[in-house]
């Protein structure tokens, strides 16, 4: 009995011991500052009140507005507040302010019916209430503006939709994943080398439509057209916003958006026949050059100041409502991300940097200017993590092709599958600021989210706080909080993505 009692004795400190050495063999023990900086977050978090305060007090904050302006000089304020460092602010200019005053419209023929609409974003005024028949325009090149030479003389064109169809949208439906985002791509397996994802160029692109805008703008302009209707691709009376022209500069044609009910009502009336249609708008056109911001602030790292992670989100918004989901939500998470480690005193290895940007919503334009300022320092650049898709929760994070950082990543985000983070995704876009920096070989990652209602608030009039969720960003916080200090702890910058090889003599 007496020795039987020993074995026992002698197999409980051999488990106990055993247990003691599981992290050895399943993964270091858990950081005591993960489960720091969540509490902080969770407990003292000052977001929803920054969030509220920079949607309803400052308000809409279209780029070049001084609602951007008194956004920027209130972020820098709260860095500093914070005791982060290296607060500044980094200026560029724009030719154009622009405001919106007024715009109306309505179908005259074959039945008097009210149209509502916004006029899009650099838009010109027309000379007063102009009448017209609607003519529906589909243009993808050049040449397919040719037959509608000798067409379009006091034409009120409807064009493409909010999402560049030309269509009714399809009511009732789910909502895709996101305006412009391709199926999820999980990072589990490397893709055969020939099907690499590619780097999203958010150049080429952006030229490209400009190019056509310029040369289809001329011909419309050529032409006589009196004005432009594009479709929101939203439903319930909600409008859609974009520019209405070349990049800050005044467009050619007075164009507005249209919501998705009286687009589709017209393309319904024009198959019974010809209709008639009328539309007064007014702006005002503030001359520049006018400047604009990128608002930076660091925690310095300790070891390695001169190497960064950065986190990124964009302050300006679309002006019909006050920009709550696009994108205050990811600016006051990012700000809260700050708060909670400066808060905690952590020391991290290198320097994380907060960057809120400028001018996103006109083509990446505030991070695309970061980029070029900082292009001897991209190589210090560990990785750039942005959320920017509304108020849901984080789900996953989208590395953009990067498969050469997906086993440091997978290591980086293990411990965060308690917030609900999924697997890694290979997915990538262009549409948000992590993109700027991709084509210059920066690892660029962005905040997959839960949509919750995104495509509807997204650059609509329903784009305000009351949309906002508190514990979806609270876990965001969280999730980019941990996700910002593992990365800047790192032994090494997160790995680059090979450059293409370049041809001799090149």
């Amino acid at each position: 009995m007496k020795a039987a009692r020993h074995l026992c004795v002698f197999l409980l400190v051999a488990a106990l011991a055993a247990v003691a050495q599981m992290p050895s063999f399943f993964g270091p023990p858990p950081d005591p500052n993960d489960t720091k900086i969540m509490a902080e977050i969770k407990d003292h978090s000052q977001l929803m009140d920054n969030l509220e305060y920079l949607s309803d007090v400052i308000g809409p904050r279209l780029t070049g507005s001084p609602q951007l302006k008194r956004a920027h000089e209130w972020a820098a304020n709260k860095f500093k507040q914070y005791g982060l460092a290296n607060v500044h602010q980094e200026t560029a200019t724009i030719a154009n302010g622009w405001e919106r005053v007024s715009a109306r419209a309505r179908i005259i023929e074959p039945t008097a019916q009210a149209l509502t609409i916004a006029a899009a974003g650099w838009s010109p005024s027309t000379t007063g209430v102009v009448r017209g028949p609607v003519v529906v325009v589909t243009t993808r090149r050049a040449e397919d503006l040719e037959q509608y030479k000798g067409k379009l003389k006091n034409a009120i064109l409807l064009t493409a939709d909010g999402r560049g169809q030309v269509g009714p949208p399809t009511f009732g439906e789910p909502a895709p994943a996101a305006p412009g985002q391709p199926p999820q791509q999980p990072a589990a397996a490397a893709p055969r080398p020939e099907r690499q994802p590619q780097q999203p160029d958010v150049r080429r692109p952006m030229e490209q439509f400009q190019e056509m805008a310029r040369k289809r703008d001329e011909f419309f302009k050529a032409e006589g057209v009196a004005a432009i209707l594009r479709n929101s691709g939203k439903e319930h009376g909600l409008l859609n916003m974009t520019g209405g022209g070349r990049t800050f500069e005044i467009a050619a044609i007075p164009t507005a958006f249209v919501t998705g009910e009286g687009y589709t009502l017209i393309q319904r009336l024009l198959k019974r026949g010809p209709v008639q249609a009328e539309i007064e708008i007014t702006n005002k056109v503030v001359k520049g050059p006018i400047e604009v911001y990128n608002t930076v602030a660091d925690i310095l790292g300790t070891e390695k100041p001169g190497e960064y992670m950065l986190l990124g989100a964009h302050l300006d918004s679309w002006d019909l409502a006050t920009g709550a989901t696009d994108d205050a939500t990811g600016t006051s998470v990012i700000m809260e991300v700050a708060r909670a480690i400066k808060a905690l005193d952590l020391k991290p290895k290198r320097t994380i940097r907060f960057v809120l940007f400028w001018g996103e919503e006109q083509g990446l334009l505030g991070s695309r200017e970061y980029v070029r300022a900082h292009k001897e320092d991209l190589d210090k650049i560990s990785a750039v993590l942005v959320h920017d898709t509304g108020t849901g929760k984080v789900t996953s994070i989208g590395l953009s092709g990067q498969y050469q950082a997906r086993e440091i990543m997978d290591q980086v985000v293990a411990p965060l599958r308690s917030l609900g983070l999924q697997e890694l995704s290979m997915r990538s876009i262009g549409g948000t600021d992590h993109a700027s920096f991709v084509p210059e070989g920066v690892p660029g990652f962005y905040c997959i989210q839960d949509m919750t209602d995104y495509n509807k608030t997204h650059h609509s009039q329903s784009d305000t706080f009351d949309k906002t969720n508190k514990d979806n960003l609270l876990q965001g916080a969280q999730v980019m909080a941990l996700v910002a200090v593992k990365i800047a702890n790192l032994s090494d910058l997160l790995p680059r993505k090979p450059r293409p090889a370049t041809a001799p003599g090149n």
